[in-house]
């Protein structure tokens, strides 16, 4: 008996969809505001059962923990066990849907700052993590695009000028301010400015940040799991289905391509999408004109953009590259990245691609214990100045 009830908790779980979004709609959010509910959802692929626990810790700019107690940023408690779960219907594959919101009846955040969400099972292991910043008081920044200055660059880097109001700048000597920077909702796609460029008697600037501009995300959009469209070219039944996309191949030259910045949604034609929305095995396929030096991978907000085995690319025939993942029925925009040692790239750079901008300004004071966000912007280079 001992033996048996070993291997059951000790089952390994495997839990896909993580989504984190806002009370209007179930899109990706990494940025929260003051009195916004924070939904979070996710499945386990077994018709099991688990206890989860979730629990929130507070960050400082540089995405370090901070040494604070619970109580200086969140009113309650938390590890608080999920209890709100549910079944899979009418699904080819078998999934358990596992969702809670913050804030609720035992914990409510009400400190500015980074955050990390951390959700364990019943053996203290960790699932998953997902970060996103809570924003509580906040003066509105102001983000200026154009391309590089440089002429080496000009062709493939933004450029980035951005301000925040405030008073006596230049003689407040007993705050410091940090400046972080995220591209398209990426914190692995971030820069940390230690001090402004300039200050003024009533601006801080941080001016001729560069961003590598990267290229438009490719998409598909599953929600009626049998249909072929521009983008899928086929789709197989089998004990799981399985959806065949035309291959991506490299570019030279810049193609507008309007997309999503990189979110995934979850959709289907039935009642409820997070129970009735199945999973289906999607085929990626990108041919390059060159060799690829690194590791070649596909990622975007359906995997908070990790680099790891499961979703490489593998080399099946003379620079064309594969993978399969499996992924639930909805809409998903990707993009390839290559990883070479410590650089991690797109596979092409024009300075025409849109791209999302957000700015978080922290202020630590000399009676603070811990940074807090006191200056937000957001701007898209759909305008960019040349």
């Amino acid at each position: 008996i001992f033996f048996l009830l070993n291997n059951c908790f000790s089952q390994e779980k495997i839990v896909k969809s993580i989504s984190i979004s806002g009370s209007s709609s179930n899109n990706q959010k990494i940025v929260f505001f003051n009195n916004e509910i924070i939904k979070v959802n996710f499945d386990e692929l077994s018709a099991k059962l688990y206890n989860f626990y979730y629990s929130i810790e507070h960050y400082n700019y540089k995405w370090e923990l901070s040494n604070i107690f619970k109580n200086e940023y969140i009113t309650g408690f938390d590890d608080i066990r999920i209890s709100n779960y549910k079944k899979s219907f009418n699904t080819l594959q078998k999934f358990t849907n596992y969702s809670f919101n913050i804030p609720n009846r035992n914990f409510k955040i009400h400190s500015s700052g980074n955050y990390k969400l951390i959700v364990k099972d019943n053996r203290n292991n960790i699932v998953f993590e997902r970060k996103f910043v809570f924003i509580n008081k906040y003066k509105l920044g102001n983000i200026e695009i154009s391309r590089a200055k440089e002429i080496n660059l000009i062709n493939e880097f933004h450029n980035l000028k951005i301000s925040f109001s405030c008073t006596n700048c230049i003689y407040d000597i007993n705050s410091e301010y940090k400046l972080v920077v995220l591209k398209n909702k990426n914190f692995n796609d971030l820069k940390i400015f230690e001090k402004p460029t300039l200050k003024t008697s009533n601006k801080l600037i941080f001016d001729n940040i560069l961003f590598n501009a990267g290229d438009e995300y490719h998409s598909f959009d599953t929600k009626i799991i049998l249909s072929t469209s521009n983008e899928i070219k086929r789709v197989e039944n089998g004990p799981l289905y399985s959806t065949v996309l035309y291959d991506d191949v490299q570019k030279n030259k810049y193609t507008y391509n309007p997309d999503k910045n990189g979110i995934f949604k979850i959709n289907n034609n039935g009642i409820n999408i997070n129970t009735e929305s199945d999973y289906t095995k999607v085929k990626f396929s990108f041919f390059s004109s060159e060799d690829i030096i690194g590791d070649l991978y596909v990622v975007g907000g359906f995997n908070n953009y990790e680099l790891n085995e499961e979703f490489k690319l593998l080399e099946t025939s003379k620079n064309t590259y594969t993978t399969e993942l499996l992924l639930k029925q909805g809409f998903y925009n990707y993009k390839y990245v290559i990883k070479n040692n410590s650089s991690i790239n797109d596979v092409s750079n024009f300075w025409q691609t849109e791209n999302e901008y957000s700015a978080f300004l922290y202020e630590k004071k000399s009676s603070d214990r811990f940074y807090k966000i006191v200056g937000y912007a957001n701007k898209n280079s759909l305008k960019i100045v040349n």
